[in-house]
């Protein structure tokens, strides 16, 4: 049976251990008047009667405050019900599990405040209980979360039931790894029934080796070789005249070096350092990587070497595409939206920290494709949808939300350069994508509402 929006208000009047409902709900749940039945929200539930009462409103559940309060019920008002074999289950308790949490009421998750607000509100039509908690906000004794919720336009907390679902948006690797994270994390899959998505964060020589080994992928990646040699380097260099060296285990851009080379003129190496980005050039490979890098075995432990590609231009820069894949409610895999990001002059990426711009994404297609334009657009969403697919069969966990940094090369060839577990949203403040990033952020909803059985 598929959920529906009732409204729940407490009442004294309602006996300590009974719900009442209209004699139209019962009959649609199929439950007989003073029946027995479980209620539960989240991780908690209580057994009580079914009462059928007189009211106007057809789609009202009357609870007492006791049985509220063994709920953890954090609210009453409009909110979303379901039926499953004599259960009545209200929800669905989604959980977004952070940290950071600051004293200021206002913005109690700093910066991050407005990010989670815009989750949140996105899917406030659909009436789920969903709130954003920290490990140190659970009372592991009472099983219950001192949530924070987006209400009446303003932050305010609730004691909560644990949830049926949990997006994980702890923000870095460093603090994702910290005891108390991992210790909750564990306690949380171990004590509870709750679904977990987007943990972690991708490892970079895992995500090629993933794609790289299926037949449908392998041609959109570019060669790459973990902990490369000097002499597989000098190769790929001979071969491509450009390599990248990333950290396997790096995001935002840091940590990149580009080096290029020209038998005639030398080795170039660029990267980002500091406030401005960095171009130096060197006679030979070996100078380049002594200045840069350790000489000895371990000099490119946890890096990687990439083919480098000739992307598309604009303004005489290269350009690649942020494409932003959501699960649905459904289950199915759909490209919400397509950021077009154009390189910062001198940049080794296309990161707006680095000076990169976010540019109209059909109206560049229009450009270089021209009456192409819309095949080459529907080719990048399926390959992107296609790389997803993969990804999950091979990642541990749930996913539901994926950044990949695509490309095409002056030859119109689809190339995937990296993919993000934890993708940042900066595509969507583009005005030709602000209404993407509604559906972006409503898909976190319509997937926990599948994972939970509410659709």
């Amino acid at each position: 049976m598929n959920s529906i929006i009732c409204q729940t208000q407490l009442s004294h009047a309602t006996p300590a251990k009974a719900v009442l409902m209209p004699e139209t709900l019962l009959n649609r749940f199929d439950f007989q008047n003073g029946q027995s039945i479980k209620v539960e929200i989240g991780n908690r539930s209580v057994i009580t009667r079914v009462i059928a009462t007189k009211t106007v409103n057809s789609k009202i559940i009357f609870l007492s405050p006791t049985i509220a309060r063994s709920l953890a019920l954090p609210y009453s008002g409009k909110m979303r019900v379901v039926v499953h074999n004599r259960t009545l289950k209200f929800g669905p308790v989604i959980g977004i599990l952070t940290t950071g949490h600051h004293a200021n009421i206002a913005t109690p998750f700093g910066g991050r405040s407005s990010l989670f607000r815009s989750f949140i509100q996105a899917g406030e039509s659909e009436k789920p209980i969903i709130y954003v908690f920290t490990p140190e906000m659970i009372d592991w004794q009472n099983r219950v979360v001192t949530g924070w919720y987006y209400q009446f336009g303003k932050w305010c907390k609730h004691i909560s039931p644990l949830p049926d679902v949990i997006y994980e948006r702890v923000p870095n690797r460093k603090t994702e790894n910290l005891a108390h994270v991992q210790n909750c994390i564990s306690r949380l899959k171990t004590l509870t029934k709750c679904k977990i998505f987007n943990q972690g964060f991708f490892n970079k020589w895992s995500v090629h080796e993933w794609l790289s080994r299926e037949e449908e992928t392998r041609h959109y990646i570019p060669e790459t070789v973990l902990s490369p040699s000097v002499q597989t380097l000098q190769a790929m260099l001979d071969k491509y005249e450009m390599v990248y060296l990333k950290p396997t285990r790096g995001s935002l851009g840091l940590g990149i070096f580009r080096i290029t080379y020209s038998p005639k003129k030398g080795y170039y190496c660029r990267f980002h350092g500091g406030e401005r980005n960095i171009l130096h050039r060197f006679s030979t490979l070996e100078s380049l990587l002594a200045h840069y890098f350790r000489k000895d075995n371990q000099r490119f432990k946890g890096y990687l070497a990439q083919q480098g590609i000739r992307l598309l231009r604009a303004q005489n820069r290269p350009v690649d595409f942020r494409v932003h894949v959501h699960k649905d409610s459904t289950d199915q895999w759909k490209v919400i939206g397509i950021g077009t990001k154009l390189a910062g002059i001198g940049s080794v990426t296309t990161h707006v920290r680095t000076g990169g711009i976010l540019l109209p994404t059909q109206q560049l297609f229009d450009k270089h494709f021209g009456h192409q334009s819309l095949q080459m657009m529907q080719s990048l969403k399926e390959t992107a949808i296609t790389m997803s697919k993969v990804l999950e069969e091979n990642a541990e966990g749930l996913l539901g939300e994926i950044g990949m940094d695509m490309g095409i090369d002056q030859e119109n060839r689809i190339w995937l350069f990296e993919c993000n577990a934890k993708p940042g949203r900066h595509i969507f403040d583009h005005p030709t994508l602000r209404e993407a990033g509604r559906k972006s952020a409503k898909c976190i909803t319509d997937y926990s509402m599948k994972l939970a059985e509410f659709v």
